[in-house]
């Protein structure tokens, strides 16, 4: 992926993908600070504004933000398209994309959890990767086998399971083992 390419907005039914931008601090603090939410994530719950302004900051800077990751915004007045609605009615409710131009994250706000947010987000993602990175094509992800909900929506997106490991990383729960998941480009047929 050339890391000179520009951000870009993604709109769904409901939601905006984004760059992510100062202005989303307080949203990241509500999720990386809930101990449900962090459960699965690389590090414990935050615990002041700071660690996740770091955070934030890092993404921010990534050659990744707004290409391939995303802060995912609901359109709270049900509008589907920029020209039909104002930043003042989104509400950021989570992040997701390829962090690093190969790995698939996300994080969501609780709140939002079991509304389909997250499906919508991902596969809106994957979809534009696989149409305008012809350089990627494979998408990864290592989860936590004990994270059922992130395997059946992976598992929904058409990830397939490639690998599994034992005591793979080391968090604020334990040692974790990994579920190693791939998504490959469709093959197109002319």
């Amino acid at each position: 992926m050339s890391h000179s390419q520009q951000q870009i907005e993604i709109w769904t039914e409901r939601l905006l993908l984004r760059g992510a931008q100062e202005s989303d601090l307080e949203a990241f603090c509500a999720w990386f600070r809930d101990p449900q939410a962090m459960q699965f994530w690389s590090t414990a719950p935050h615990t002041t504004t700071a660690q996740t302004k770091k955070f934030l900051d890092s993404m921010i800077a990534s050659p990744y933000n707004g290409v391939l990751d995303f802060t995912v915004c609901l359109n709270s007045d049900g509008a589907s398209s920029s020209s039909d609605s104002e930043e003042g009615n989104l509400i950021v409710i989570g992040k997701a994309g390829l962090w690093d131009g190969e790995e698939i994250g996300f994080i969501f706000n609780r709140d939002y959890w079991r509304k389909g947010y997250a499906f919508e987000a991902l596969d809106a993602i994957i979809r534009h990767l696989w149409d305008n990175h012809l350089d990627v094509g494979v998408v990864k992800a290592d989860v936590d086998p004990r994270n059922r909900a992130s395997l059946n929506l992976l598992r929904r997106l058409g990830f397939v399971v490639v690998g599994e490991a034992k005591s793979t990383f080391e968090t604020h729960i334990g040692w974790c083992d990994s579920v190693y998941l791939e998504a490959r480009r469709p093959v197109s047929v002319e």
